[in-house]
């Protein structure tokens, strides 16, 4: 069993933040890896997008073509040890949801579970307008969206065999955090058992 844990939650969940927090808590163990940094990286040195608002308005073909790349690079640092996987199993395109994982993705970064980051939708809405960053491009179907991110989730699930867990985010994310940094030992103690 993989050491590899993909993290996901809807945009303005806190995800990342709680990815962020957990590496720091796991010291040099794990490795985090942003798929949507490394697919903009992919697309800026093939001249397809510079950002990540572009990335989503890009053909799925090219959509796919850079997630593939994605799960190739994760499959080459998972070589150096586990990784947290910070990831969108759902994305809102212009032309409607796409899976974030693709088949060959989903081989590639083999996943040893799946973490939903999940919150009341009114908080996620309330963290959307406080934040920095514009969620203007994203539907207000947060509801909708984490519906389609659990069936994601159980679909990359029976195709890997990885366990799903849910982490609710709404107090303190070091609680949040600790409870992802407990899931990364319990994987790693069983990968290490004969």
């Amino acid at each position: 069993m993989s050491d590899n844990i993909v993290v996901s939650g809807v945009p303005g969940v806190g995800a990342s933040k709680v990815c962020e927090h957990t590496r720091r808590q796991l010291g040099e163990e794990y490795t985090l890896v942003n798929v949507g940094d490394v697919m903009l990286q992919e697309a800026l040195e093939h001249g397809l997008a510079t950002s990540r608002k572009e990335l989503v308005r890009l053909r799925l073909r090219d959509q796919r073509a850079l997630q593939r790349r994605a799960g190739e690079h994760i499959a080459r640092e998972s070589d150096s040890g586990p990784i947290l996987i910070n990831t969108h199993l759902v994305v809102e395109t212009p032309l409607g949801y796409i899976p974030g994982l693709g088949t060959e993705m989903l081989g590639d970064i083999d996943p040893g579970a799946f973490v939903i980051v999940d919150a009341d939708t009114e908080t996620i809405r309330d963290r959307r307008e406080r934040s920095d960053r514009s969620y203007a491009y994203f539907s207000q179907s947060v509801e909708f969206h984490k519906q389609l991110q659990n069936s994601a989730a159980l679909a990359y699930s029976l195709n890997s065999s990885a366990p799903i867990y849910h982490l609710r985010n709404e107090g303190e994310i070091e609680e949040t955090s600790e409870q992802l940094a407990t899931i990364a030992g319990i994987l790693s103690n069983l990968s290490t058992q004969p």
